[in-house]
C-alpha cells in the first residue's frame, strides 16, 4: 500500500481501561496521528467518547476482518492478561511491530495460556531459552508456576516480530539478536495539571497534613513495590519524630489487601495512607502533594515505568531499585535502593536526609527537571516515534 499517510492499526489498552499502557499509549497515538492515519483497536470495554470522536475505533475482534488494509500494524503487549492476551495472540499470528513495555512476560503468559492455549505457552519457551530436547522443555511446562528469572518468555514474540519497540537499552541488551529492536524511551510528560484547589481538596480527604513530609508510592500497589518494606522504615521515622506520611495512591492488589488492612487498623493509620484508585484529577493531585516519590521494584520485570515518569516530570525526588533497566537513570537524577541485608537502612537514612535538607531536594529537582527535559522530552520522543514506524515500510 503507497498511501501518502501511512495507514497504522494500533492494538492497544485504552481509557478508560485502568492501565498505565492505556494511559500511554492515548496520549502517544495523538500526537503521532498528525503523521499517520491510525485506527485503534480495543478488547472488551469500549474507550471512552473522546477517544471515539478522534478516531477511527474497532474492537479486536474486526481486526481480521480489516487487516489486510494497514501499512503497519502495532501491537502493545504489557503483563496484564486481562489487558494483553488477545493482542499477543493477534502478534504471534499476524507479525508486526510489538512495543514491549515488560521484558518479563512469564505471569503474563502462565496467567493467559497456560491451561487454555497450552501450545502457544508451549512455543514461548524455547525459542527464548535455547532448550534442547524434551526433558528440560517438559519440566518448565508442568511446572505451575516458572522461575520468572529463569523464563522471560518475551523472546518468542520478539523474534518472531518484524519491528520491536522497548523503552531501555538493558531491554534491548537481553536479546541476542536484536537488529530489529529499537530503543524508545518513555516520555515524562503530565497528562494534566492539577489546579491548586483539586490538591488542596485531595489532601483534606486524605488527611495530608501541610506541616508534614509526604512520601507517595504512585500507582497500583502490588506486592513488588515492596509496600512492607516502606511502611516499617515510615514506622521507625516516625517514631523517631520525623514528621513525615505515607501515601499509597493507587488500588491494592489482591496481595496486598491483609497489609492495608493491617495499616488502618494499627496506631499509623492516619501517617500511612491508601487512597485506593485514583482517577486522573487524583492521581496528578498525589503527585504534586508530594514531597518525595518512592518508585521501587523488586522483582523487576524489566518494565518502563510510567508512574517514575510522572514523577521526574514534576521534578520530585524519586527513589528507585538499583536493577536492571533503572540503573539507566543518572544517580543525581534518581537515588537508587539496592536489595541487600541493608536496604531498610538505606531507605530509612535517603529519606532523612530528603526530609532534613531542602537544598538537597531542591538539587535533585532541578537535575530531574534538566533530564526529562534534554532526554526525556516529548518533542524528542515524538520525533523518534515516528522515525521507527516510517523506516523500512
Amino acid at each position: 500500500m503507497a498511501n501518502e499517510r501511512p495507514k497504522i492499526a494500533w492494538l492497544s489498552p485504552l481509557p478508560p481501561q485502568r492501565s498505565g499502557i492505556a494511559n500511554y499509549s492515548y496520549c502517544l497515538v495523538k500526537a503521532l496521528a498528525a503523521r499517520f492515519d491510525i485506527d485503534l483497536y480495543y478488547d472488551d470495554q469500549a474507550p471512552l467518547p473522546e477517544v471515539r470522536e478522534k478516531f477511527e475505533v474497532y474492537p479486536l475482534t474486526d481486526f481480521l476482518e480489516h487487516r489486510e488494509r494497514y501499512d503497519e500494524v502495532i501491537y502493545h503487549l504489557g503483563n496484564n492478561s486481562s489487558f494483553h492476551k488477545r493482542i499477543y495472540e493477534f502478534a504471534w499470528s499476524f507479525p508486526g511491530t510489538v512495543v514491549l513495555h515488560d521484558y518479563n512476560l512469564s505471569a503474563f503468559m502462565h496467567e493467559a495460556f497456560y491451561r487454555r492455549n497450552h501450545e502457544l505457552y508451549r512455543q514461548a519457551l524455547p525459542n527464548g531459552h535455547g532448550y534442547e530436547g524434551s526433558k528440560g522443555l517438559q519440566s518448565l511446562i508442568h511446572r505451575l508456576h516458572p522461575n520468572p528469572s529463569q523464563s522471560p518468555m518475551s523472546h518468542a514474540i520478539v523474534g518472531r516480530s518484524k519491528k520491536v519497540i522497548v523503552h531501555h537499552r538493558w531491554v534491548k541488551s537481553q536479546f541476542a539478536d536484536n537488529e530489529q529492536i529499537e530503543v524508545i524511551p518513555h516520555f515524562a510528560k503530565l497528562n494534566r495539571l492539577p489546579t491548586p484547589d483539586e490538591i488542596a481538596e485531595f489532601k483534606t480527604r486524605f488527611g495530608i497534613r501541610d506541616d508534614h513530609f509526604v512520601l507517595t508510592c504512585l500507582g497500583f500497589v502490588n506486592p513488588n513495590k515492596l509496600p512492607r518494606l516502606q511502611i516499617d522504615v515510615v514506622a521507625r521515622l516516625i517514631d523517631d519524630g520525623y514528621p513525615v506520611q505515607l501515601i499509597f495512591a493507587g488500588e491494592p492488589a489482591p496481595e496486598v489487601k491483609d497489609l492495608m488492612t493491617e495499616v488502618r487498623s494499627g496506631k499509623y493509620h492516619e501517617k500511612i495512607i491508601f487512597t485506593g484508585y485514583q482517577n486522573e484529577a487524583d492521581y496528578f493531585s498525589a503527585i504534586f502533594a508530594s514531597d518525595i516519590i518512592i518508585n521501587l521494584r523488586n522483582p523487576s520485570m524489566g518494565e518502563a515505568s510510567g508512574t517514575l515518569m510522572h514523577a521526574l516530570a514534576a521534578a520530585r525526588p524519586t527513589i528507585i531499585s538499583d536493577a536492571n533497566q533503572y540503573r539507566e537513570f543518572p544517580d543525581k537524577v534518581c537515588w537508587k535502593l539496592a536489595y541487600d541485608e541493608n536496604q531498610a537502612e538505606v531507605l530509612y537514612a535517603y529519606i532523612r536526609a530528603l526530609v532534613s535538607d531542602p537544598r538537597l531536594r531542591e538539587a535533585i529537582s532541578a537535575n530531574a527537571a534538566n533530564f526529562v527535559a534534554t532526554v526525556l522530552s516529548w518533542e524528542k520522543i515524538i520525533a523518534r516515534w515516528t522515525e521507527v514506524i516510517s523506516r523500512d515500510r
